[in-house]
C-alpha cells in the first residue's frame, strides 16, 4: 500500500469551526487508523480576506482538540514543500509555464468589461451556464507579444478538453461522472499572479503526495477542474471523498447564523465544553462505527475509524445530544479534576463566596457534577445558594398541594435544637420527619425542598441543605409560613 498522507488545508480568512473541524477530525482519523501522516497547509493567498491571529487561532484550537499535524508549517518536511500557498506562488507559476508550452493554457488579455459583455450576450441568448468563450486562445504569437509589449494584464486559462469524461469513485458517494462540455476554460492564475484554488490545490496535493483527500460536498463542483490538471500534468490522483453537508435543525447548512448556537470552536471552549467531548461528538457528524457505543475516547475512534462508514445523508447539529456527551465526560471526571475544570467557570463576580470556605465550596461544586452539561452553567445551578429567599407565585402554588406546615414546623424545631448540622445529621432530621408524619417519596422531600431552598430541582436534597446553612434554611421556612 502507498504512504497515507491526508491533509486539512484551511484559509486563514476565519477562525476553526465545526464544519472544518470535522474536515479536519476525518482526516485526521483516517491517517492515524491507517498509520499514515495527516498534514495542516495553509491557503493563504486570498489576502484581502485574510483575518489577523486566524492562523495561530487554527492551530491553537487543533491542539485543544489533540488533532495535532504530523507536519505543518510549525514542523515542515522540506521533502514536500512549502506549507503555506503565499511561499508557492513562484512554483504555480513555473507550473502554469509547463501547461501553456503544452497548449494546455494560454496568457488571456480579456478586460473585466470584456468578460462582462461576453456574459451579458450569451444571457441574451437563454445560456443560463454562461462560461468564457475561449477568445485569447486563438491569438497568434504576435498578438500575444504586442500585448505583452503593451504590458497588457493578463491572466493564464486552463484550455478545457472538448467533451472529455472524467470520473472519480468516491468513499461517500461511488462513481460521480464529469463532462468537460459543461465547463469554458478557467483561469489557474490571476492577473495579479496569484494562482486559484482549482491550481493551486491540485500542486500542493502532488507536491505534499496526498493520497486521500476528505472534503465537504461543496468541494464537488471543483473537483473536474482539478482532475483535468492531474490528467494534463500525468499525475496521480488521489481518493476522494466529499462528506455531506452539516445541516442545523433546519435542515440548512449549518452557518453561524444557525439558531443562534456557538458556531466556532473557541466558543465551546469558553462556555466549558471538554475537547474530548467535541472531538467525540464531531467524530459521530456523518460518520457512524460499527459498534453500539456513542462515548468514544479518542484512540478508541481512531480504532475503529472505517472509511467506508461515511453517512449518504446529511448530518443534523444538534447542540444537546452535544450536550449529553459532554455531561457523559465530565461524569467521567474523578473529582479533583472535576474541580480544577469547574473553577475556572465560576463567576466570582457575581457570588459573594465570603460565607463559605473552601471545604463548603468544593461541596456546591461537586454537588452538581452529574447534572452539569458545560462549565458555564454551574452559575445558574448554584444560584439556589446565593438567592434573595423568595418563593416564586408557581413554587408557592405547588408547596399549598403538599401538608407543608406540620412538615415546616418539624424542620424549624429540629434544626434549631439540633447540636449538629451536617449532611448525616440533615438526613436523620428528614428521616425522623417521615417517620413522625408518615409521609415519604415526593410527599415528603417536594415540601422540604420548596421550603428549604425554595426551588423544585437540585442537587441531594441533604446536600443542599447543608451548603445553605442552619440561619438560611431556617429563614427561607419563616418567609413561607409568615413567622
Amino acid at each position: 500500500m502507498k504512504n497515507i498522507r491526508l491533509r486539512y488545508a484551511p484559509s486563514p480568512t476565519g477562525y476553526l469551526h465545526i464544519g472544518n473541524t470535522r474536515t479536519a477530525l476525518m482526516n485526521f482519523l483516517f491517517a492515524k487508523n491507517k498509520n499514515g501522516s495527516f498534514i495542516v497547509r495553509i491557503e493563504d493567498t486570498d489576502f484581502d480576506r485574510n483575518v489577523e491571529g486566524a492562523i495561530e487561532s487554527q492551530f491553537d484550537n487543533l491542539k485543544w482538540l489533540s488533532i495535532i499535524p504530523d507536519e505543518s508549517l510549525f514542523n515542515p518536511n522540506k521533502k514536500y514543500g512549502k506549507y503555506k500557498q503565499s511561499e508557492k506562488l513562484d512554483d504555480y507559476q513555473q507550473i502554469a509555464e509547463i501547461l501553456i508550452n503544452k497548449k494546455m493554457a494560454y496568457k488571456c488579455f480579456c478586460t473585466e468589461v470584456e468578460l462582462e459583455e461576453q456574459k451579458e450576450l450569451q444571457k441574451a441568448k437563454g445560456i443560463v451556464a454562461t462560461r468564457y468563450i475561449g477568445s485569447c486562445y486563438k491569438l497568434t504569437t504576435e498578438e500575444i507579444q504586442k500585448n505583452l509589449n503593451e504590458n497588457k494584464s493578463y491572466s493564464i486559462r486552463f484550455k478545457v478538453p472538448e467533451n472529455k469524461e472524467y470520473k472519480i469513485n468516491d468513499l461517500v458517494r461511488g462513481e460521480i461522472k464529469f463532462n468537460s462540455s459543461d465547463i469554458g476554460d478557467f483561469v489557474i492564475v490571476k492577473s495579479n499572479g496569484v494562482a486559484t484554488y482549482n491550481f493551486a490545490v491540485v500542486v500542493d496535493d502532488y507536491d505534499m503526495k496526498i493520497s486521500h483527500v476528505i472534503r465537504g460536498e461543496e468541494h464537488i463542483s471543483n473537483t473536474p477542474k482539478q482532475l483535468m490538471i492531474y490528467d494534463v500534468m500525468g499525475w496521480e490522483v488521489p481518493v476522494f471523498a466529499h462528506m455531506t453537508l452539516i445541516v442545523d435543525e433546519n435542515k440548512k447548512k449549518l452557518s453561524k447564523r444557525s439558531n443562534n448556537q456557538a458556531f466556532f470552536i473557541s466558543q465551546y471552549k469558553k462556555d466549558g465544553y471538554l475537547p474530548e467531548a467535541i472531538f467525540n461528538y464531531i467524530a459521530l457528524l456523518g460518520w457512524s462505527p460499527s459498534v453500539n457505543q456513542e462515548i468514544f475516547s479518542n484512540q478508541e475512534l481512531i480504532k475503529v475509524f472505517d472509511e467506508k462508514r461515511f453517512s449518504k445523508s446529511p448530518s443534523t447539529f444538534d447542540i444537546k445530544k452535544l450536550q449529553w456527551i459532554n455531561k457523559q465526560w465530565i461524569k467521567k471526571m474523578d473529582d479533583l479534576e472535576y474541580l480544577k475544570f469547574i473553577k475556572n467557570f465560576v463567576d466570582y463576580k457575581k457570588f459573594d463566596f465570603s460565607n463559605y470556605n473552601d471545604e463548603k465550596i468544593n461541596i456546591m461544586l461537586l454537588a452538581f457534577k452529574r447534572e452539569i452539561d458545560y462549565g458555564i452553567q454551574i452559575n445558574n445551578l448554584i444560584e439556589i445558594f446565593f438567592n434573595d429567599s423568595k418563593i416564586t407565585n408557581e413554587n408557592k402554588t405547588l408547596l399549598e398541594t403538599f401538608n407543608y406546615k406540620e412538615i415546616s414546623n418539624l424542620l424549624i424545631n429540629k434544626f434549631m435544637y439540633s447540636n449538629k448540622y451536617d449532611e448525616e445529621n440533615i438526613k436523620l432530621i428528614i428521616n425522623e420527619i417521615s417517620a413522625e408524619l408518615n409521609i415519604k417519596g415526593k410527599n415528603l422531600f417536594m415540601p422540604i425542598r420548596l421550603l428549604t431552598s425554595h426551588e423544585q430541582h437540585g442537587p441531594e436534597l441533604a446536600k443542599v441543605i447543608y451548603i445553605l446553612g442552619k440561619e438560611k434554611v431556617i429563614n427561607n421556612i419563616k418567609t413561607i409560613i409568615g413567622v
